[in-house]
C-alpha cells in the first residue's frame, strides 16, 4: 500500500527557497531540477523506509538527493511520509 507523502511548512519553505535560488543562479535548469527533486520525494510514498535513521533523533529518517538532505518521519498509523526539511549539505543541520 502506498504511503502519503506530505510536507510540511518547514519543507515548504525550504523547497520555495532552493527554487529560488536555482531560478537566479541556473534558469535553465531550475525546472528539471525541481522536477527531479519532487519525483525523489514522492518516492517515498512507495519506499518510505528506503532512507537511513537520523543518529540520535528517533523517528527521523534521511535520504539524499545531491546536494540536498531531505529529513522525513514514517507515521505508519495514518500511512504517511511526512517531509520535515530539504537541507542544503553545506550549511547546518536543522533543527529536527
Amino acid at each position: 500500500m502506498a504511503f502519503q507523502v506530505r510536507l510540511s511548512q518547514p519543507a515548504l519553505v525550504d523547497l520555495e527557497e532552493i527554487f529560488e535560488y536555482c531560478v537566479e543562479h541556473f534558469p535553465s535548469l531550475a525546472e528539471s531540477f525541481a522536477t527531479e527533486l519532487l519525483n525523489h520525494i514522492e518516492t517515498l510514498g512507495v519506499f518510505p523506509h528506503m532512507g537511513s535513521p537520523v543518529r540520535g533523533r528517533r523517528g527521523i529518517r534521511k535520504i539524499f538527493h545531491t546536494p540536498f538532505t531531505i529529513y522525513y518521519r514514517i507515521e505508519e498509523s495514518s500511512q504517511t511520509v511526512s517531509i520535515l526539511h530539504i537541507w542544503h549539505g553545506r550549511r547546518r543541520k536543522p533543527e529536527l
